[in-house]
């Protein structure tokens, strides 16, 4: 019998169990979408990848490893199916920052100057170049390698240890150490030729 409760929730619902994979899809369904999200970009992509890997699951077309934890094994298909969807793309799928701004205008069809112009706009002014950086960030993230942004996303944004990087993308813990440094520098590197 398998250490981890998840894995006993698959078995039981292979046994028979709706309420098994309800259970479980409870459970792992909002960090699965956070974290197809941080690949994709798109909310509507996150979801229909977390309903395939789960149907996948559901109708068992998946090839589970219990020897891992149920989470670490679920997170490495959700990462895999996030990665081959923004290979076949070929795009992100969010609208950056560079885009609202060549628009002229913001979500709330006021343009970035009457933004700034308007009193009450001005105490977000303060979070204005905060958020530049933020995007920046974002967006040099998105043009990593897959190999060196998946590591700097399940360890910057979803905080997960090294140990459990290496097991979702099949690699060593040391594999992930290099990556993680050699995404680190070459963020570092085009933020500042940005100027930041």
């Amino acid at each position: 019998m398998p250490e981890d409760p998840d894995w006993a929730w698959i078995g039981k619902f292979y046994d028979g169990d709706q309420g098994a994979f309800n259970e479980l899809f409870r459970k792992h369904q909002t960090r699965a979408l956070n974290l197809a999200f941080r690949f994709t970009r798109d909310r509507q992509s996150a979801e229909d990848i977390v309903q395939e890997v789960f149907l996948r699951i559901y109708e068992r077309k998946v090839s589970a490893d219990p020897s891992a934890k149920f989470s670490t094994w679920l997170y490495r298909v959700v990462v895999n199916a996030s990665l081959d969807l923004v290979r076949r793309k070929k795009t992100l799928f969010f609208r950056s920052f560079d885009e609202e701004r060549n628009s002229g205008e913001s979500e709330s069809g006021r343009t970035l100057a009457e933004t700034v112009a308007d009193p009450a706009a001005r105490r977000l002014g303060e979070g204005l170049a905060e958020r530049e950086v933020e995007e920046a960030l974002r967006r040099e993230i998105d043009r990593l390698p897959d190999k060196y942004r998946a590591p700097i996303l399940l360890y910057q944004f979803e905080e997960m240890p090294y140990r459990d990087i290496a097991r979702i993308l099949g690699i060593s813990e040391k594999a992930v150490e290099r990556r993680l440094s050699h995404a680190k520098e070459r963020l570092k590197k085009r933020l500042q030729a940005k100027g930041f």
